[in-house]
């Protein structure tokens, strides 16, 4: 090729890129950052929406259970019965003892509950147990056993041991078996 051909071409090249560089300042003129800040806005309001939506609407079962055990002037055990799902649960059993390795109960919780309604949790004086006279040294269990009929009317039953031997505070929490959904 000759000097005049490279020419031509890099002229040609110029105003190319010249059009190119006006096309994107036109662009940027059009789209002003406020409207790119409103339009993330909007998406995460959208997202937000998603979200509340699987949380609160969508039915779902899910049972979920805390326990605190202490050594204090004896044996204290704090449980706390989670209903974190989106619909009540009904017929529900609550049961924890604390047992020593001969296999004897020392404490116990025995609640009953007509219905548990949905994103709520019990605790309070009437889940805890407080044992006292009893050495810190030996080997105990706490048991927990939970029943409950979930919104589709389907009968549950989960159990959990912990061993708390030379634990002074231990917590333990426990997730009943998955999530139910309503699909």
């Amino acid at each position: 090729m000759d000097e005049f051909g490279d020419e031509e071409m890099e002229q040609e090249l110029h105003e190319f890129s010249q059009e190119i560089g006006q096309k994107v300042l036109e662009l940027t003129e059009k789209v002003h950052p406020l409207r790119i800040a409103l339009a993330g806005v909007i998406m995460l309001l959208l997202l937000g929406a998603l979200v509340s939506t699987w949380y609160w609407a969508i039915p779902r079962d899910d049972v979920e259970i805390e326990v605190t055990y202490l050594q204090r002037n004896g044996h204290i055990v704090l449980a706390e019965l989670f209903n974190d799902g989106s619909r009540s649960i009904t017929d529900v059993v609550f049961i924890v003892e604390f047992v020593d390795k001969e296999g004897s109960v020392l404490g116990n919780i025995s609640e009953d509950f007509d219905a548990i309604p949905s994103h709520t949790s019990i605790s309070g004086d009437r889940m805890q147990i407080n044992v006292q006279g009893y050495t810190v040294w030996e080997e105990y269990s706490i048991q927990i056993s939970i029943e409950w009929t979930d919104f589709r009317g389907t009968e549950n039953k989960q159990e959990f041991i912990h061993f708390v031997s030379e634990a002074q505070t231990a917590t333990f929490s426990d997730d009943c078996e998955g999530v139910t959904w309503f699909l």
